[in-house]
């Protein structure tokens, strides 16, 4: 007996199961990230081994195994029933009712005989052996679940005889299953002439050799960099990139900025992915920067998701923003800064749904027509002042408030950054903190060359002589100075230097005033006015 009941979701699913059990042997359970797709697989576990029936669960990967089984018993299935297809786990007994493994354990090795049921995680991977014992277990009337948050590959139809889809992403949202989120598209590369490559996990997608070049562009990276110090927060990041030179070169400017980043890829060992975890979850790593991993299994509190690797798989998409729409306590909403373009051809992730699994409904072709022409009418427009996404047909943006010009609200043109400060316009928050955030910088600059340290409220009256304010709210990371910022910290110490040559005239002056009479005006000693080569050099130390 399970110590958990289940969520309306599962309660959902699970009604919809037995509703078509006798009809079908096959179906795949459209679960999204927060619906509790393990809980349900527990629940429909439970039903058999209860009755003396024999489980297998099969998981996307290895390192998914032991999270599993503990997930399981921690829900109240009987760990003694539990035994994984791994011959050199000490786990191993193929007699046990709940057999656990991964999708690469079963290719290699021959299939359990006696399973009564088979649930596939991820059943949205295309794994030739797999898909062969679906099709086998399935002639010989063994029932096969599958579990996706993304049933969206084309060969699906083929295999499961019914989509079951107990919720949506946008209604977990609605009901604060999921975290909100705020999209901006701070930058979007030109991504003309990329041919178009196949992927087993992913469908047809951008060549990733390709896009890995494109992004690798300085002036691409920098943006990622410039924007996320400006308007990240500081808060827990999860950055997805193209491939480990695009990640390496990444991780490396982050860090030169002052920002704790580390790459992890598909070769991380999975002690050091554990560690790298850790140390994201207690905040000494504030940035893990992505290769082709986290986009399963991850529930890490991400509260900032960068997203620069450009596709046009709705199945990659979905995996990599799933990360950053899981809930945590104080946490409003999933600040997303898509560098990629993809939100502008694949739209929010709430609007990206399907009724039928794919190559299942009559006239496939027209019906992938007309909701392909529906999601055009529905993705989301960026403002052109902000790089806010509105939704479609929002015409003021929710964030800045700005009314696009004729013409304007439209997609924007590669690379362009977020506005300067300049002409009369009130700046915005984000280039205050720019500015804050130089000033820290320099702060820190000062200490590590050795030279006489500025005070925190050395800065905050930088600040405060710049905007007419305190810098109230703001956060203390640091970015790397810019000459705007440089020029206007030079000029406040010029005119420091300025203001006490003429402090030291008067002086001069009073101490001339109130000298005896009977003193004799050559045994005045002066003090000593500062040369204009002088009064530079005190500068320039200064600075």
């Amino acid at each position: 007996m399970l110590n958990i009941t289940p969520n309306f979701a599962q309660e959902r699913a699970l009604n919809m199961l037995r509703r078509h059990w006798k009809t079908d042997n096959t179906f795949l359970v459209y679960s999204p990230t927060g619906s509790g797709k393990t809980g349900l697989a527990a629940f429909i576990t439970d039903g058999f081994v209860s009755r003396g029936m024999r489980v297998m669960f099969c998981a996307p990967y290895q390192i998914l195994i032991n999270q599993t089984s503990a997930r399981f018993i921690e829900y109240g299935l009987p760990g003694e029933e539990i035994g994984y297809v791994w011959a050199d786990h000490p786990n191993y007994d193929p007699s046990l009712k709940i057999q656990i493994a991964s999708a690469d354990t079963l290719i290699r090795r021959e299939f359990p005989d006696n399973i009564d049921l088979l649930i596939i995680d991820e059943a949205h991977l295309r794994k030739k052996r797999i898909l062969q014992d679906i099709e086998r277990l399935r002639a010989s009337g063994v029932k096969v679940i599958g579990l996706s948050g993304t049933p969206f590959s084309p060969f699906l139809g083929h295999y499961y005889d019914r989509l079951i889809k107990p919720t949506t992403i946008g209604e977990l949202i609605q009901r604060g299953d999921l975290s909100k989120y705020e999209f901006f598209a701070p930058s979007k590369p030109d991504l003309k002439g990329v041919k178009t490559s196949n992927s087993a996990k992913f469908g047809s997608d951008y060549n990733e050799a390709q896009i890995g070049e494109i992004m690798c562009g300085s002036t691409l990276v920098g943006d990622i960099v410039q924007n996320w110090l400006e308007n990240g927060r500081d808060l827990p990041t999860i950055a997805f990139c193209v491939n480990v030179a695009h990640a390496n070169f990444l991780t490396i400017q982050f860090n030169k900025a002052g920002v704790n980043a580390e790459v992890m890829t598909a070769d991380t060992p999975v002690e050091e992915r554990q560690l790298m975890i850790h140390r994201f979850e207690n905040g000494a790593t504030k940035i893990i920067v992505s290769v082709g991993v986290l986009v399963a299994g991850f529930d890490s509190d991400v509260r900032c998701i960068i997203y620069a690797r450009p596709t046009k798989s709705e199945i990659r998409w979905l995996q990599s923003l799933g990360r950053g729409l899981r809930t945590a306590p104080g946490k409003e909403s999933c600040l997303i800064f898509d560098h990629s373009g993809t939100v502008h051809r694949l739209g929010f992730p709430d609007s990206i749904e399907y009724d039928d699994l794919p190559g299942k409904s009559d006239g496939m072709e027209d019906t992938a027509r007309r909701k392909s022409e529906e999601r055009a009418e529905k993705l989301p427009h960026e403002c052109p002042e902000c790089h806010y996404m509105k939704p479609a047909g929002v015409y003021v943006c929710p964030k800045c408030g700005c009314k696009p010009l004729a013409g304007e609200d439209v997609d924007t043109d590669t690379g362009r950054k977020l506005k300067k400060i300049g002409g009369s316009k009130e700046p915005t928050k984000a280039e205050k903190q720019a500015w804050w955030s130089q000033i820290k910088f320099y702060q820190r600059q000062r200490s590590a060359l050795g030279k006489k340290p500025v005070s925190d409220g050395w800065c905050a009256n930088t600040f405060r002589e710049r905007f007419g304010h305190w810098p109230n709210g703001l956060s203390d990371f640091p970015m790397d100075i810019t000459p705007t910022v440089s020029n206007f910290i030079r000029h406040k110490f010029i005119a420091f230097a300025k203001g006490r040559e003429k402090q030291q005239k008067q002086q001069q002056t009073q101490q001339g005033d109130i000298l005896p009479e009977d003193c004799q005006t050559s045994q005045i000693v002066r003090p000593h006015r500062l040369s204009e080569q002088s009064r530079q050099s005190a500068i320039s130390n200064s600075i």
